[in-house]
């Protein structure tokens, strides 16, 4: 069975998101109140930010449960 391999995806994805909200927590609050434009950049692109590593760890999950 390969199916460790969906417990470890699970098991490291929560840490990792919750290490992800606390860092984007402390850039929002460094980097914004300045001027309302970049308030949403920065808001956008932290909201956005997560899912390039989760793609890679779905694919690399999609990839092994294919074989």
């Amino acid at each position: 069975m390969k199916r460790w391999r969906h417990f470890l995806v699970t098991l490291l994805t929560i840490p990792f998101l919750i290490i992800y909200i606390w860092f984007a927590l402390i850039v929002v609050d460094f980097l914004t109140g300045y001027y309302f434009i970049v308030d949403c950049i920065i808001y956008v692109a932290m909201g956005l930010l997560w899912i390039f590593p989760a793609s890679i760890i779905i694919k690399w999950l999609a990839n092994h449960e294919a074989h």
